[in-house]
C-alpha cells in the first residue's frame, strides 16, 4: 500500500499532509493535544480584476525594436522597464482560507504514535495511545459531498472531548453561531474581490455538544464527527448573485442598520454593505445545505463515495519495481532524510537555503536498510509516482481552478510569488503527467482558464502591441490577466505564455483523438497564432519575435555588460514552431471531420480570422521563416540569437531546450545531432551547479528520459529526492513550489514508454536500478492504453489497447514494427517480436 507515514506530529507546514478534492485543500499536522489543520479553497484571490495594459508600449515598441536591433541592448531594456511593464506591475495574490484549530482534552503522554497519508484511500489518519486509551483520527476531503469530513474516536467510551473554531488571522469581517454544533467565519477579498464563507459542523455519539462563543465545545463522547466546507461568490454567476441581492435587499428594507460606524456611510456605502450581506446569506444556506446532506448520509457511506471516485482516477495506473519493500518499515523523513545524505552535498546555490546539509558515515543500524546499487531505497521514487498522481487529483478536477504555483495548498496571504500561474514553464510542468499518466479530466481546467484569458489578451494585444490575436506574459491569475508582470527585465518582457498553454490544448487532443474537443479549442490556437503574425518582425530571410527574453536567464555582452532581451530567442522559435504546426494539423484534422462546425467559425470571425484558408496559408509560411535550433561552436544548442556567454551559466531555466522536452522537434531517433547538442547542453549547465531548484531537476529527469538515458535519469531523479524534497515529499524549490512533483512524476512515465512524433517507444529509459517490473494503464498518443513488463531489463510483455483507431510505428531497443488497431481492437508484443 502507498502511504507516507511519521512517528511524531508536524512542526511546520512542510510537515503536514495535504488532502484536497480539487476546489478544497487542507494540510494536516496530526497534533495530539492541539490539532493544526490548514485550509484553502481555489478561489480566494485577493482584490478583483484589474486593468494593467501600460498605455505608452504600443508608441514606444518601434523605438524599442530599433534598440534592440542596434544592439543598444541596455537603453532598450530601460525603455522596456518604464514603458512595458504593468500599469500597477503585479497581480493579486492566492491566499490562504484559515485555520481550523482543535484542542483536545484529557491527552497526557503519548506513545504507539503514527500519522499517515494512505494514497490508495485519498485517507490521513493519526493514531496514538494516551493515559491507556488509544485514539484515532481520520481525515478525508470528499469530492462528491463537496466537503472534508473529519472522525475523532477512542477504543474506551467518554473519552472524546474538544474544542473546534475556525480562524483567519485579521483577515475576515465575522464569526457567528450557526445551527446545533455549528459554527461559520465569513468575509471578503477587498474591493471588488468576491465573498466568502466557511462552515465547521459537529456531531457526536453519546457526550454533549454546545455552541460556546466562537467555538465548538464536545466533552465526554464516545465519537465524534466534524464537518467543514467552504463557498466563495466567484462559484456563482451574474443571476444568482444579483438575485440572492435583490432578495436581501427586499427582505431587510426598513430594518435598522445595526452594524458598526453605520452613521459615518453614506447611501452608497450602506447599499453595497446590504449587498455583500445577501451574497453572504446565500453562501450560508448553502453551505448549511450541502453539511445537511453530507450528515444525512453518514461517515461509512461517505467515505465510500469519496474512495469510489478518487479510485476510478488513481487506480488507472499501477508501477511497480521488484524490491524488499523493507525500507517502507521507516518512517517516510527518515527516507526522505536517508536520501539527502546518499545524494551528496547540496549545490552551492542551496548552501544558505534553510536545510541542513546531511552527511557522515551511515547510522546504526541502517545496514537492514534494502539498497540498489546507487544505496538508495527503490521505493521512495515509485511513492514519488504515486504522490504525485495522486497531487493532481486532489488539486485539479473538471470545473475547477487548474493547480497554482503551489497547486491547491498554500499558507500564506502572501506567498511567494503570490502563488499565481507561472506560465513560462511551471503551471505547464504542472500538467505534464496529465495525459500520460491517463488523468485527463484533470487537464481540463486548464484549458477553462485559457478560454478566461482570451478576451484580456485581446485587449493587450491591441492597446500594447497594436496586434490581432491573443497574448499573454509570464504570469496570469483567477481573471486571466494577461498584461506584463513585475518589472524584471530577465523574466516580466515575455511574449510566449499564451502559445505556449495553447500547445496543451494539441496535446490533449492527441491523447485523446476527441474531435469536439479540438472544435472548442481551436479558434482560441489560431488566434494565440495570429497575435504572432502581426507581431513577428523581418530579420533577412527570418521572421524573428522582437523584444524576446530566454526566460529568466541573462547573457554578457562582449563588453562586459549584461542583457536579457534581444531578437528572436531559440525557445519562442521552438513554440512558435510547435504552435504553428498545431494549428496546421488541427486545421487537417477538422477538414477531414467535416470542418470547423457553425460555433468554430463564429468564434473566428469574432477573433477576426475571416478568410481561415488564407490564415492558414500565412501560419505555414509563417512558419518556414522561423530561425531554426542552431548549434553553438562549443557544441550545446543556441539559446540567443548570437552565442553569448551566460551570466549564470548553471541557471535554472533550460528554456532552448524546450525543443527535446516537452516539444518533440529534437529526438534521438529522429534529429541525432541536435540530440547531441542538447546533451552537451545538459551536461554544461550541470558542471555549473544547474537544477539546483526541484522543478528545473523535474525538467533534467525529462530531458535524460527523452535522450534515452535511463541510468542518467535515475541519478537525478536520487538528487530530486535527496536534495530537493520536504519531508512530506512537496517538492522543495525552495521554497515549496508543487511543479516538481509533477514533472518528477511525469519524468517516470516518460522513462518507461514515450509516445509523440508518429511512434511509442517502449522502456526508452529503463534504468539499471528497475531491473524488474510492471506498469499498467499508461496513455498513449492516439487514444491508447499499454500495459508492460519488463523482467532484466528485457521487455517481457507490451499490451496496447486502443479505443480509437490507432496507426503508429512501435519501437522497442533497435526494432521498429508498424502497428493499426480499429477502436476496440489489442495487441499483445514481446521482445521477440522486435528480434524478427
Amino acid at each position: 500500500m502507498g502511504r507516507l507515514w511519521y512517528t511524531s506530529p508536524a512542526r511546520e507546514w512542510e510537515e503536514a499532509l495535504p488532502l484536497g478534492n480539487g476546489r478544497l485543500g487542507a494540510m494536516v499536522y496530526g497534533g495530539t493535544d492541539h490539532e493544526h489543520i490548514q485550509v484553502n479553497e481555489e478561489s480566494i484571490w485577493y482584490g478583483g480584476p484589474v486593468a494593467r495594459n501600460n498605455p505608452d508600449m504600443k508608441e514606444q515598441l518601434p523605438h524599442i525594436r530599433r534598440l534592440l536591433f542596434e544592439g543598444k541592448i541596455a537603453e532598450a531594456e530601460q525603455l522596456m522597464w518604464h514603458a512595458m511593464s504593468g500599469c500597477p506591475n503585479g497581480q493579486h495574490p492566492y491566499q490562504t482560507l484559515g485555520d481550523i484549530q482543535i484542542g483536545f482534552q484529557g491527552i497526557g503522554k503519548v506513545t504507539a504514535y503514527e500519522r499517515e497519508l494512505d494514497l490508495e484511500n485519498a485517507l490521513c489518519r493519526t493514531v496514538f495511545s494516551s493515559e491507556e486509551v488509544c485514539y484515532s483520527r481520520e481525515y478525508f476531503i470528499s469530492c462528491p459531498a463537496d466537503c472534508m469530513v473529519m472522525r475523532f474516536s477512542a477504543d474506551k467510551p467518554g473519552k472524546i472531548s474538544f474544542w473546534a473554531g475556525l480562524e483567519r488571522g485579521h483577515f475576515f469581517d465575522g464569526v457567528k453561531q450557526g445551527g446545533p454544533g455549528e459554527i461559520c467565519l465569513y468575509g471578503n477579498l477587498g474591493r471588488g474581490g468576491t465573498e466568502f464563507a466557511m462552515t465547521l459542523r459537529a456531531r457526536t455519539r453519546g457526550g454533549s455538544l454546545r455552541l460556546l462563543g466562537e467555538h465548538i465545545v464536545v466533552e465526554g463522547a464516545d465519537e465524534a464527527e466534524l464537518y467543514f466546507s467552504a463557498d466563495t461568490s466567484w462559484h456563482y454567476g451574474p443571476e444568482e448573485k444579483e438575485a440572492a441581492a435583490a432578495s436581501w435587499m427586499q427582505e431587510t428594507e426598513g430594518r435598522p442598520e445595526e452594524w458598526m460606524g453605520a452613521g459615518r456611510m453614506c447611501s452608497w456605502e450602506r447599499q453595497e454593505i446590504r449587498v455583500q450581506q445577501g451574497m453572504q446569506e446565500l453562501l450560508q444556506e448553502n453551505l448549511r445545505r450541502r453539511l445537511d446532506r453530507a450528515g444525512e448520509q453518514g461517515y461509512g457511506n461517505l467515505f465510500a463515495a469519496h474512495v469510489a471516485d478518487y479510485q476510478e482516477l488513481f487506480g488507472r495506473v499501477r508501477l511497480e519495481v521488484d524490491w524488499d519493500h523493507k525500507a517502507e518499515q521507516l518512517p517516510t523523513d527518515r527516507r526522505v532524510e536517508l536520501a539527502a545524505r546518499r545524494a551528496g552535498a547540496f549545490p552551492k546555490e542551496q548552501e544558505n537555503s534553510g536545510m541542513p546539509e546531511l552527511g557522515g558515515e551511515q547510522e546504526p543500524g541502517e545496514a537492514a536498510v534494502p539498497q540498489d546499487e546507487s544505496g538508495q531505497d527503490l521505493g521512495l521514487a515509485l511513492l514519488y509516482f504515486d504522490y504525485g498522481r495522486y497531487l493532481l487529483i486532489s488539486c485539479s478536477r473538471p470545473g475547477g481552478l487548474p493547480a497554482t504555483l503551489q497547486g491547491l495548498w498554500n499558507k500564506d496571504m502572501t506567498p511567494p510569488w503570490d502563488s499565481k500561474y507561472t506560465i513560462n514553464i511551471n503551471t505547464e510542468m504542472n500538467y505534464w503527467l496529465a495525459e500520460s499518466c491517463n488523468l485527463s479530466s484533470c487537464h481540463m481546467p486548464l484549458f477553462d482558464l485559457i478560454r478566461t484569458m482570451v478576451p484580456n489578451g485581446r485587449r493587450t494585444a491591441r492597446e500594447m502591441y497594436g496586434c490581432r490575436g491573443f497574448v499573454a506574459h509570464h504570469n496570469t491569475d483567477i481573471n486571466g490577466d494577461t498584461s506584463p508582470q513585475d518589472q524584471w527585465i530577465p523574466g516580466t518582457y515575455w511574449v510566449m505564455g499564451a502559445a505556449w498553454l495553447c500547445t496543451h490544448q494539441w496535446t490533449h487532443y492527441l491523447y485523446t483523438q476527441d474531435v469536439e474537443f479540438l472544435r472548442e479549442q481551436f479558434p482560441i490556437m489560431c488566434e494565440a497564432a495570429l497575435f504572432f503574425l502581426d507581431f513577428l518582425v523581418e530579420d533577412g530571410p527570418y521572421l524573428v519575435t522582437c523584444p524576446s527574453v530566454s526566460p529568466e536567464n541573462t547573457y554578457i555582452l562582449p563588453g562586459g555588460a549584461k542583457g536579457a532581451n534581444g531578437i528572436g530567442v531559440t525557445m519562442d522559435n521552438q513554440i512558435l514552431r510547435d504552435l504553428f504546426g498545431q494549428c496546421l494539423e488541427a486545421y487537417r484534422v477538422l477538414t477531414e471531420q467535416g470542418g470547423c462546425g457553425e460555433k468554430a467559425r463564429a468564434a473566428l470571425e469574432e477573433a477576426e480570422i475571416n478568410d481561415l484558408p488564407d490564415f492558414i496559408r500565412q501560419v505555414g509560411e509563417a512558419r518556414e521563416r522561423l530561425i531554426p535550433t542552431q548549434i553553438s561552436e562549443r557544441g550545446t544548442i543556441l539559446e540567443w540569437r548570437q552565442d553569448y556567454e551566460e551570466w549564470e551559466p548553471g541557471h535554472r531555466h533550460i528554456s532552448h531546450l524546450y525543443g527535446l522536452h516537452p516539444s518533440e522537434q529534437i529526438t534521438v531517433d529522429g534529429t541525432p545531432e541536435l540530440a547531441r547538442a542538447a546533451r552537451a547542453t545538459l551536461e554544461q549547465r550541470l558542471s555549473h551547479g544547474g537544477g539546483h531548484t526541484g522543478w528545473s531537476m523535474a525538467w533534467i529527469i525529462n530531458h535524460y528520459a527523452k535522450l534515452w538515458d535511463g541510468n542518467t535519469a535515475y541519478r537525478h531523479i536520487r538528487q530530486l529526492l535527496g536534495n530537493s524534497t520536504y519531508p512530506n515529499l512537496f517538492d522543495r524549490h525552495p521554497p515549496f513550489q508543487i511543479d516538481g512533483n509533477f514533472g518528477g512524476a511525469a519524468a517516470m512515465a516518460e522513462m518507461l514508454v514515450q509516445s509523440g512524433g508518429g511512434r511509442v517507444v517502449l522502456l526508452p529509459a529503463l534504468p539499471d536500478a528497475w531491473e524488474s517490473g510492471r506498469v499498467s494503464g499508461l496513455r498513449l498518443q492516439g487514444n491508447a492504453v499499454t500495459d508492460l513488463s519488463w523482467k532484466n531489463g528485457i521487455l517481457e510483455c507490451c499490451r496496447i489497447q486502443a479505443g480509437s483507431k490507432l496507426e503508429t510505428r512501435i519501437r522497442y531497443g533497435e526494432g521498429v514494427l508498424p502497428l493499426r488497431l480499429e477502436a476496440g481492437e489489442s495487441v499483445v508484443l514481446t521482445a521477440a517480436d522486435f528480434a524478427k
